[in-house]
């Protein structure tokens, strides 16, 4: 399967995440998905608010049998696709993948309503969240005009360690693979390896098994 990158700013933005006690007051059911299951479809009416307890998705578009375009990570405490809820349209212009087995927090969108009525500060939360992946977008989009490789990349770097309030002078995981890594600043794979390889040369990451550092 042909895999691309999409709106690669999408990767690193840290979605709102709300208390598990309070999704389940108000309503919300635990759904447990095996990897590769579809949470929902593309053009699907939006309906709730999911919030991952445990493991990972994806939103993506499959433009057929072989050929699938990535928008989006999204690791535990992450809620994903809550913005479409708000969309004029009112339909998923994605789909939502599980990529391992994953245990996910759901809330039908009127119920999420009155979570959002009940504590102004949750509001406030949604929009600071929206108001992130609207700045990052922006920033993204002039990071990615560059033609420096190793610009981008370390563009991705900067903004994943900032996003995770990673402590100074203490290296911060990177959560993707470098074929991850590779979709999210829209690079081949042996580009990403081969800028890699020369900043660990350069003592600016460290790669250890598999992972890397910076």
């Amino acid at each position: 399967m042909g895999i691309y990158a999409g709106s690669k700013w999408n990767y690193l933005m840290s979605a709102m995440a709300i208390k598990e006690d309070l999704l389940i007051t108000f309503g919300a059911e635990m759904l447990h998905v095996k990897q590769s299951e579809i949470i929902f479809k593309e053009n699907d009416a939006p309906e709730y608010y999911f919030q991952i307890k445990k493991g990972n998705i994806k939103l993506t578009n499959f433009k057929n049998e072989n050929e699938e375009f990535i928008q989006s990570f999204h690791k535990e405490g992450d809620s994903f696709g809550e913005i479409f809820l708000f969309c004029k349209h009112r339909r998923y212009p994605v789909a939502a993948m599980a990529t391992k087995d994953s245990v996910i927090l759901k809330l039908e969108y009127s119920k999420f309503l009155k979570v959002l009525e009940s504590d102004f500060e949750i509001q406030l939360d949604f929009l600071r969240n929206c108001a992130e992946r609207t700045y990052y977008s922006y920033t993204f989009l002039n990071s990615l005009t560059s033609e420096d490789a190793t610009h981008q990349l370390l563009t991705v770097l900067d903004h994943l360690k900032e996003n995770q309030h990673a402590a100074p002078g203490i290296p911060y995981k990177v959560p993707y693979t470098r074929k991850e890594l590779s979709h999210l600043t829209g690079l081949r794979i042996e580009t990403v390896i081969r800028i890699l390889r020369k900043l660990e040369s350069e003592n600016v990451v460290k790669i250890v098994r598999g992972r890397v550092y910076y």
